[in-house]
């Protein structure tokens, strides 16, 4: 490589078993030791990982409280400051020197600090390369926020944007190598930001600051601190210093250099590119499948241009291009993944350049089950992570180094060349890849703990070895031969327990009786949230055309999923439903099992509820047609019949028209045939382009925006309508790119999300 980076950040998603957010924090195991210090275990579960436990130390009486293990949910280390960085549920935490102890930066909420443990997703913290800057979101509603700026070394909090679409996988933010700037997405539009200008306290508006159309993937960076943009079927370089003017003259001069073309419309909704480290060469992933290899070249008019067969790579509908390594001397390396039958599937693909130019096709690689890929900071090997075991590899000719032997890693990243931290679910170590050794740095969860018999320790049996620390910070060294002291949870002044009652997020309370003031209290604050009211009384409700369920009953909502005729978006929807442990009903439309019959069977073996969408999709109002019961009745009986030959399954007796066209003799058809008509009350627009005849009385709306209308429009029962795929006419962003986001609002409100029939049996 070029150019070092110098901080090392990395962000793992485990695909394990799903889990229910509501009251997903658990309190478990309070060991009492006089006269006041407390320890005692929270549990948590969380979309996309296994539930862990964390351990703390209160004192009762002053509430004081002292996190002993970090689980690395992400995990970065800074390079210039020497220092780890660990981000989870309970706050931000910052390591010594030594690595080995971590306190909670200031500025984050921390549960030591009084903060509640937060619920759902969390989303990283992008950390510029000399580790001075911190760039994350301050949300303000279920689907915005505000970007914001830390300086560690100043101290000081800046607003980046208001208004910012969230994200929940990272913030859209891109910094420069030299990290003197980044650029970030917002609303299709691109922004920069100068830290000199913020450091000469002259920082422009935002609206000075836009140097192009776009999104985040519309951008990339060389090794040099140039920027790439691609623009329709141009790409441009930026050079650093041209962001400023390129923004003065936004919209009437083009600043920056055409250094390439490419054979197809850039869609920044939709499509990515990398540029290479020199900045000739770019892989195009077109429509999330596609994926295209080509030179940089300007002048491509005469046959004296360069004429030559590139690379193509055709990736399956079920995965998507995730991470792509690039080396200095041209090796590439593709990780794509994505869900089949429930299960997170991976695959590599590496790509040569050779010295005459000349390239061989994508290579599939046999490594499977590969989590993350990344490189050392000098491009000559590369860590292979997957849920049980990590591999080095040298990267240029891919023949595996060494194994490590480190079970269950969550995490890995570069210290140095010959250095790796290594972020386990039961510790966090130092590996030397020399030596082959490992050593102790802090630990991610704890096993059975106590105190010491004299009080002065804590102590915990993780697997086969045995931790200590002193009360007064987290700092584990290994010891032998070490005993606690029996647990108790009573002294002569106080008492503490369990209570099993849910409070806010917690799903039970530690509860502190003070015997002398006969007084009982929470051990510590929680929310109590004021959630919506429910209506003052029930609307009616058919099951026969079910639009909606009780509005009285329960909190909860259904989430129906129309797959007509393209796929784009369902790798995306099944991962999250899977992360989040949800059903929903998806209905299929007949036009899309013909199409992709291993995509309705992908639905179908993923344990979601499924309807009929009719054996065509088309306008039922065409005089055209005779839409009587006959015809009604064989065109779902034609749905079953092909659903059934695509996937071996039934469908479910629930369906709905084309466009959600409702009469007589539909209702009739229903009837005879034993199906529920299902409706909806909040339609979610996602279907409207920005060319669409018809658009409501909102008009075009972007995908953020359609959020914060579902969320106003929803009540309990609501039926809520998603397309999956895209529509015909075109958007700059689609719903099922939020759906987390979504997902995620639903959910912090207090809302359950169910499949249509659960729906209907709570409306009974």
């Amino acid at each position: 490589m070029t150019q070092r980076r110098r901080i090392i950040c990395i962000l793992i998603t485990l695909f394990l078993s799903g889990v229910t957010l509501e009251a997903e924090i658990h309190f478990s195991a309070p060991s009492l030791f006089a006269p006041t210090t407390l320890l005692f275990k929270a549990e948590t579960s969380l979309p996309g990982h296994d539930a862990y436990e964390t351990l703390f130390l209160t004192d009762i009486v002053t509430r004081k409280t002292t996190q002993l293990t970090f689980f690395p949910e992400h995990l970065c280390f800074l390079a210039d400051r020497g220092i780890l960085q660990i981000q989870n549920r309970f706050g931000v935490f910052r390591s010594d020197g030594s690595l080995k102890t971590f306190t909670p930066l200031s500025l984050f909420p921390a549960f030591v600090n009084g903060a509640e443990i937060s619920q759902g997703k969390i989303t990283p913290i992008v950390t510029s390369p000399d580790g001075r800057f911190l760039v994350y979101f301050r949300p303000t509603s279920g689907a915005f926020g505000k970007l914001m700026l830390y300086d560690l070394s100043r101290e000081q909090e800046t607003v980046v944007s208001e208004n910012m679409p969230l994200t929940l996988d990272t913030p859209p933010v891109l910094w420069s190598p030299n990290a003197k700037l980044f650029v970030y997405g917002k609303a299709g539009r691109l922004y920069y930001f100068s830290i000199d200008h913020l450091e000469k306290n002259r920082s422009l508006a935002e609206n000075y600051r836009n140097i192009a159309p776009g999104g985040i993937t519309s951008v990339c960076w060389d090794s040099f601190s140039n920027l790439y943009y691609a623009d329709q079927t141009l790409i441009l370089r930026i050079e650093s210093t041209e962001l400023y003017t390129r923004a003065l003259y936004s919209g009437s001069i083009e600043i920056g250099t055409i250094v390439g073309k490419m054979p197809f419309a850039f869609q920044p909704g939709l499509d990515r590119f990398w540029v290479s480290p020199d900045g000739t060469k770019l892989i195009l992933n077109k429509g999330q499948q596609n994926v295209f290899f080509f030179y940089l070249v300007h002048a491509d008019y005469t046959q004296e241009s360069m004429v030559t067969s590139l690379p193509h790579l055709y990736l399956p509908r079920s995965i998507s291009l995730k991470k792509v390594l690039w080396s200095a001397a041209d090796t590439v390396t593709l990780l794509a993944d994505g869900m089949e039958k429930g299960t997170r599937v991976s695959s590599l693909f590496r790509l040569q350049v050779m010295p005459d130019k000349s390239v061989r096709g994508f290579n599939r690689l046999e490594e499977t089950n590969v989590r993350d890929l990344v490189l050392s900071p000098d491009g000559s090997k590369v860590l292979v992570i997957r849920d049980d075991r990590i591999d080095i590899f040298s990267y240029g000719k891919w023949t595996k180094e060494t194994g490590i032997p480190f079970l269950t890693p969550v995490t890995a990243l570069w210290k140095s060349d010959s250095e790796l931290v290594i972020g386990g679910a039961r510790t966090v170590e130092l590996y030397d890849i020399s030596r082959k050794a490992f050593s102790f740095l802090t630990l991610s969860q704890p096993g059975e703990a106590g105190f010491s018999t004299d009080g002065t320790t804590v102590i915990t049996r993780n697997g086969s070895a045995t931790y200590a620390t002193a009360l007064t910070q987290a700092e584990w060294r290994s010891v032998s031969g070490a005993a606690t002291a029996a647990a108790t949870v009573a002294t002569e002044a106080y008492r503490v327990y369990v209570e099993d009652i849910e409070r806010g997020n917690y799903a039970n309370m530690i509860m502190v009786r003070n015997l002398e003031e006969l007084v009982t209290a929470p051990l510590f604050p929680y929310t109590t949230y004021a959630y919506e009211e429910f209506p003052n009384k029930e609307e009616a409700i058919d099951t026969t055309y079910f639009n909606h369920g009780s509005r009285v009953r329960r909190r909860e909502v259904a989430i129906v999923l129309n797959a007509i005729d393209s796929t784009e978006g369902l790798s995306t929807i099944l991962t999250v439903l899977k992360e989040y442990n949800i059903t929903c009903t998806f209905f299929v439309n007949g036009e899309f099992i013909r199409r992709f019959p291993d995509a309705a069977k992908e639905i179908a073996e993923s344990g979601h509820e499924v309807g009929s969408l009719f054996y065509a999709y088309f306008d039922m109002t065409d005089a055209r047609y005779t839409v009587d019961t006959d015809f009604i009745k064989k065109g779902l009986a034609r749905n079953e019949d092909e659903y059934f030959r695509a996937t071996g399954k039934e469908l479910a007796l629930l369906w709905h028209a084309p466009y959600y066209f409702i009469n007589s003799s539909i209702i009739e058809a229903s009837k005879e045939m034993n199906y529920s008509y299902v409706g909806r009350d909040v339609d979610s627009l996602d279907w409207v382009g920005k060319a669409s005849p018809t658009q409501g009385p909102e008009g075009y709306l972007a995908a953020v925006k359609l959020i914060e209308r579902i969320l106003e429009l929803k009540k309990p029962g609501s039926i809520i309508s998603i397309r999956v795929g895209i529509p015909e006419n075109e958007r700059d962003d689609y719903l099922f790119q939020y759906f987390d986001v979504l997902v995620n609002a639903l959910i912090r409100l207090g809302y359950d999300i169910v499949p249509i029939s659960t729906l209907m049996e709570h409306a009974k």
